[in-house]
C-alpha cells in the first residue's frame, strides 16, 4: 500500500495524494470503529468480572442490529453479529440461518 501511495504520489503529487487518500481513510476507520462499537455496547448487555466470566458468556455479550441497505454491503454482520461471536469461523453466507437457530434455541 504505502509503495503504492509513493507511486501516485509521484505520479499526479503527494498533496492531491493525501488529499484523496487520507479522507477516505479517516472516514473507513471511523466507520469501523463505530460499527463495531455498536456491536458491542448496549445498555442491556451484561459485565463479567474475572471470576464469573466464559467464552461463552462474552460470545452472547454482543448484540445482533440490523443496519437497513448496509446490513447487506456488509454480508448481514449486523444482524448475524452474535452468531459471528460463537461461531467464529462461520463463513458469511450461513450467518442468517445461524442466527435463527441461535435466537431459537436461546
Amino acid at each position: 500500500m504505502i509503495v503504492g501511495l509513493l507511486w501516485l504520489g509521484s505520479v499526479i503529487g503527494y498533496q492531491r495524494t493525501a488529499l484523496l487518500y487520507v479522507p477516505a481513510y479517516l472516514w473507513c476507520n471511523a466507520w469501523l470503529v463505530l460499527y463495531t462499537w455498536l456491536q458491542h455496547t448496549d445498555p442491556a448487555l451484561p459485565h463479567y468480572g474475572d471470576d464469573s466470566w466464559t467464552w461463552m458468556k462474552g460470545a452472547l455479550s454482543t448484540i445482533d442490529r440490523p443496519y437497513g441497505v448496509f446490513d447487506w454491503m456488509h454480508h448481514y454482520i449486523g444482524s448475524t453479529h452474535v452468531a459471528h461471536h460463537v461461531f467464529s469461523s462461520l463463513p458469511c453466507y450461513h450467518a442468517q440461518e445461524a442466527t435463527r437457530h441461535i435466537k431459537a434455541y436461546l
